[in-house]
């Protein structure tokens, strides 16, 4: 079992402790990568969790052949954002599936992925855990990211240059949407 221990003195949130991870494994040449990420938007913590939490969000604007979808197997948990809800990113390269298994309004989400899952290649690149925390900022809200992935380990730096860049990118996306008051 992984765990993230993330320490910020800011806060007295006891959403920073220690959280268990879905079982994940790889070959030995395989690293653990985390990536962690914040930003602050100029938007109450409420507007940044609707956008963060509202499928349009991820769906709206897809580049074909690419797809983000949203299903749930069980008919008591409505599509979407949901604890128990199955999420799937998928197109020539990539299948990253998982569910959510912790949400907290306004707060945090936490999304793990299923063995199996992949970016790049199934030998390159498996996507574990992808958490959000919001938490107000002045008045604006900061975000932070968690996202775990296991890389294959000459590949290791090369991957993390791409997260930088596309999360840098999705903190641009986020601040575009809320000045606009639309999704991507």
């Amino acid at each position: 079992m992984s765990k993230v221990n993330w320490i910020d003195s800011q806060s007295d949130n006891n959403l920073w402790e220690t959280r268990p991870c879905a079982p994940q494994a790889a070959p030995p040449s395989f690293l653990r990568h985390q990536f962690r990420h914040s930003w602050t938007v100029d938007a109450p913590v409420e507007t940044v969790w609707s956008w963060l939490n509202d499928p349009d969000t991820f769906t709206s604007g897809q580049v074909p052949p690419y797809r983000v979808e949203f299903a749930s197997a069980d008919i008591d948990v409505p599509r979407g954002f949901q604890v128990g809800g199955l999420n799937m990113h998928h197109g020539p390269g990539l299948l990253a599936s998982g569910t959510l298994v912790e949400l907290v309004e306004n707060s945090y989400r936490d999304l793990q992925y299923f063995y199996g899952s992949y970016i790049l290649s199934v030998r390159l690149v498996r996507p574990t855990r992808l958490q959000f925390w919001v938490e107000p900022k002045g008045a604006g809200t900061l975000v932070r990211v968690h996202f775990d992935t296991l890389v294959q380990g000459w590949f290791d730096l090369v991957w993390d240059v791409g997260c930088k860049s596309f999360w840098w990118m999705f903190s641009y996306w986020m601040r575009k949407a809320l000045q606009s008051g639309r999704p991507r």
